[in-house]
């Protein structure tokens, strides 16, 4: 007989928190305060990323960089967008493949994201482009009908809009990681539902034999 266990925490939750934890964490151990402004070549020590760094083969950082913030107000706004959003996608494709969202197109696009400025500010960190990664998903699955549309419209915008606005009021153009997280969410929303499909039409019996 099968029995059921559900975990007793979810991906997006576990996430948040570590997110939460780990940045406030590096806050203190750099400044001696919890909520204080780290600077940005400090947090390379602490697992930013830089292209070089993953030159080197330190790929560990993909997933450290994004837990880790300058500015622990921002990080607090990130991880309510983080935890709404990554749980709105996981209750539709699951625990596993939300983290390999958050690793993947977060990590990558957290990477990408400081690329063209000059060292030793290049360092790549946060969870805005995590964020972006699961907007763009969630945007997929939405369209597809595999999400209730005016709840997903509305985590999106949320997301969406005010990082857009920060981005050109900052740089004047969107942030090259929010981006590349926004596309890279939305190409791993079409894998989903492409395998999804696949996998209905194979176990749904032929025609003929729903005919007889």
């Amino acid at each position: 007989m099968n029995s059921y266990h559900p975990r007793l925490i979810s991906v997006s939750t576990a996430l948040t928190i570590l997110t939460i934890v780990v940045s406030f964490a590096v806050s203190y151990h750099a400044n001696q305060h919890f909520f204080s402004t780290v600077k940005i070549p400090v947090l390379r020590s602490y697992g930013g990323t830089t292209l070089e760094d993953l030159k080197n083969l330190e790929v560990w950082r993909i997933a450290t960089a994004q837990l880790i913030h300058a500015k622990q107000a921002h990080m607090l706004l990130n991880a309510v967008c983080l935890f709404l959003l990554a749980s709105l996608v996981e209750s539709r494709i699951g625990g596993w493949r939300t983290f390999l969202i958050w690793l993947i197109a977060g990590g990558i696009a957290t990477t990408i994201s400081p690329i063209s400025t000059e060292a030793p500010w290049n360092v790549g960190t946060g969870a805005s482009q995590a964020t972006f990664a699961f907007s763009g998903c969630a945007m997929i699955l939405t369209v597809f009908g595999f999400l209730q549309r005016r709840l997903s419209w509305t985590l999106i915008a949320l997301v969406v809009i005010p990082g857009l606005i920060l981005d050109l009021f900052h740089g004047g153009y969107p942030k090259l990681g929010h981006a590349a997280g926004f596309v890279l969410g939305m190409i791993l929303g079409i894998v989903y539902i492409s395998r999804n499909n696949i996998a209905a039409r194979l176990s749904s019996p032929p025609r003929d034999a729903r005919q007889t």
